[in-house]
């Protein structure tokens, strides 16, 4: 499952991939809302599709974002993130590791910091 981090760097490579692959409609909306440009907009529509037709997309369950909350929770108390971070700055990255945890993937990212403690 590819965490949002990849795309900048590896855009071109990662489209040879999307039909074996799982993808968060979480990276699908970071990706969405940030600033990219048209063309990557029809890119990330494109890959929507394929996706779809091979089962491909993940939305997080209920289980899913009460466990990432749960874990964002267990960092705090353990006092791995500072107490002060908006529980929202690891929101996204603890639903792409569940999801991918559930569903038997692991995480392609740049962000190995964040995700290995999660």
């Amino acid at each position: 499952m590819f965490d949002t981090s990849v795309f900048s760097l590896y855009l071109k490579r990662i489209g040879k991939f999307i039909p074996v692959s799982k993808f968060s409609l979480v990276v699908f909306y970071e990706l969405a809302a940030t600033n990219i440009d048209d063309s990557a907009i029809q890119k990330l529509e494109m890959w929507k599709n394929t996706l779809n037709k091979v089962n491909g997309l993940v939305t997080p369950t209920q289980t899913d974002w009460l466990t990432a909350a749960k874990a964002v929770r267990r960092l705090r108390k353990m006092s791995l993130i500072d107490k002060n971070l908006l529980a929202a700055v690891l929101q996204n990255d603890a639903l792409i590791a569940r999801s991918a945890y559930t569903r038997d993937c692991f995480v392609v990212t740049e962000n190995a910091r964040d995700f290995s403690l999660l």
